[in-house]
């Protein structure tokens, strides 16, 4: 298996402070906080500001989770946005819901290189995952990631592809393996982890295929989930360092 990371759970913009608790503690390599709607709005103002304090609480917790935060898409003007607010306490990393490839991964590094020098980060503390799916034109993008930097992970979004396909739950079989596949090469070829999409009900089975097929990991909707995910997929045979989130003299 590439990459370290195994499990990442998802939380939704209006998570609530025991939900946050047990996310805190249900042991996954990483969190994923969502923004809500790509709309400027008191929501989703208040969304940031909710994962500012999410992510200032756990870093007073020993030995606390990596905490990424699903941001606005590059093409959105949002995204800046986004950034501005979570360069306070700064995220662990960004996730990115759509991804065409190394090109966009340079454009959000950019982003980022500059907002740690203004915060007194160390250049690259700040990782990047991507989702591939919500776009079909992004996942033939899919072998162009190869040397990115700071890429951390790249997880299969199939609800997003089975949207924007039109595509019913259990059609496209062809499309959707194709795309499936080619998440899991890329991953591999640029040294991160491809993550499973998240799934509800029977989950034991489907993250057993999943490891099969080779993916490193899944998504989680559900703290419980990642007993589990971890007891089907194999530690990472790559153990990279934790991210480091050093001042650099501020």
């Amino acid at each position: 298996m590439l990459g370290r990371m195994r499990s990442c759970l998802i939380l939704g913009s209006e998570v609530r402070d025991e939900d946050v608790a047990a996310a805190l503690d249900c042991g996954a390599d990483a969190l994923l906080l969502r923004l809500g709607p790509c709309v400027e709005d008191d929501a989703r103002r208040s969304a940031r500001g909710r994962a500012c304090a999410f992510i200032a609480e756990a870093r007073r917790k020993s030995g606390a989770t990596q905490l990424f935060v699903e941001v606005a898409p590059l093409e959105s003007d949002l995204v800046e946005a986004d950034l501005d607010a979570l360069f306070g306490p700064g995220p662990d990393g960004v996730f990115l819901p759509t991804c065409h490839g190394a090109a966009s991964l340079q454009r959000m590094a950019v982003k980022l290189a500059v907002r740690e020098a203004q915060a007194g980060l160390a250049d690259g503390a700040t990782r990047i995952g991507a989702f591939a799916g919500g776009d079909p034109a992004a996942v033939l993008a899919l072998r162009s990631f190869a040397g990115a930097s700071r890429f951390e992970a790249l997880a299969f979004d199939e609800a997003r592809l089975r949207a924007a396909l039109g595509l019913a739950p259990g059609d496209g079989g062809a499309a959707i393996e194709m795309a499936r596949a080619m998440v899991i090469l890329a991953a591999a070829s640029a040294g991160v982890s491809a993550l499973a999409p998240p799934v509800q009900g029977r989950e034991e089975a489907a993250y057993a295929v999943a490891r099969r097929d080779g993916f490193a990991g899944a998504m989680a909707l559900h703290p419980g989930q990642i007993a589990t995910i971890h007891e089907v997929f194999p530690a990472s045979r790559i153990d990279k360092p934790p991210n480091p989130r050093h001042r650099t003299g501020r």
